[in-house]
């Protein structure tokens, strides 16, 4: 489909201003949406702004508009003298800090992840044909023009945590997919999943495809949890995905309910450290079944009623789910709710 603007459209009433055609034919694709929204800005302006009428503008604060803003300087499109265009990364040789000659042992130090400015984004894009596409395609993903902080977590998940771009765009997939679902995740969320990943050294489409559907089994589980439990949080933490993930490898559907109505008659508020102590029981006594319960309960009350006949004597076994016991751990457990 072809589009024309009417020559003698509504457009036009109010009049023009002259943009730069290497604003459109260098810039279009290199710089970030507020950045070539801010030149837009200046050049109707006359070609003179300050950064707090831009900000005023554009809806973003002053400091963001100046940050912005350095690339054009450092592009040489604009001048500004109250912008300085070195960062502290690249001080003036006489403002570098002045070496101890005397040997020191190294520090260790502990990796950070890169900060990146608008300028250093566009030199990764420049310099980087895989950080071009993947920026170009993650718009294409997410339906809109990313920010300069998504911008910048994208090039770290290249260059920081070295996963590949295609393993990336189906991060990015997934995010998407989850916030169509109603999720309340942000780029945080994005961040997060690209370091697991790393650190599990998922850097293939195929070991990618496996692990979502490990994401997506866990989140089948624990839906079936809150169903049984009724507990308030909907989205599970790194240890409650893999508690829930144990339980099921261990029993089945009906004894999970079971713990959970244990769970429900003797405390007054859900908790899955209270329903983990009882699975963890039964997993070590080897207790699989409701009816292996139910005799392991039944002994415990003959023995309970025996001990009770005999002045000072000790119990001598105790039920599968001791409640002072399962509460007692229940509440030391502060990792998981």
């Amino acid at each position: 489909m072809d589009y024309t603007v009417s020559p003698f459209g509504v457009i036009w009433n109010e009049g023009i201003f002259n943009i730069p055609n290497k604003v459109f034919d260098k810039y279009i694709k290199l710089a970030g949406e507020y950045q070539l929204k801010a030149l837009l800005y200046i050049l109707r302006n006359g070609g003179q702004a300050s950064s707090k009428d831009i900000a005023k503008a554009l809806g973003q604060t002053q400091s963001d508009i100046e940050a912005i803003m350095e690339f054009w300087v450092e592009e040489g499109v604009l001048a500004d003298s109250q912008i300085k265009a070195a960062s502290p990364t690249h001080l003036p040789t006489d403002e570098q800090p002045k070496e101890n000659t005397k040997e020191k042992k190294p520090a260790a130090k502990k990796l950070e992840i890169p900060r990146l400015t608008p300028k250093d984004v566009a030199v990764c894009i420049r310099e980087s044909k895989d950080i071009s596409a993947l920026l170009s395609d993650a718009q294409q993903v997410l339906g809109r023009t990313i920010s300069h902080a998504e911008q910048e977590l994208l090039i770290n998940m290249i260059n920081y945590y070295g996963l590949p771009v295609e393993v990336i765009l189906m991060i990015l997939e997934f995010y998407r997919c989850e916030k169509a679902k109603g999720k309340s995740i942000g780029i945080g969320f994005i961040n997060s999943m690209a370091k697991n990943w790393s650190d599990e050294g998922i850097v293939t489409i195929e070991a990618a495809e496996e692990k979502l559907k490990d994401l997506e089994r866990s989140d089948r589980l624990w839906n079936e949890i809150i169903a049984i439990t009724g507990i308030s949080h909907k989205r599970p933490t790194a240890k409650q995905r893999e508690m829930v993930k144990s339980w099921f490898d261990s029993f089945d559907f009906v004894m999970i309910n079971l713990a959970a109505d244990i769970m429900k008659e003797n405390i007054p508020a859900p908790r899955l450290a209270y329903m983990d102590s009882i699975l963890k029981k039964w997993k070590a006594n080897g207790i699989t079944t409701p009816e292996q319960v139910r005799a392991q309960q039944e002994q415990f009350e003959k023995q309970k009623q025996s001990s009770a006949k005999k002045d000072g004597e000790k119990l001598q076994g105790k039920a599968t789910y001791d409640i002072d016991e399962i509460s007692k751990k229940a509440m030391e457990n502060t990792d998981i709710v």
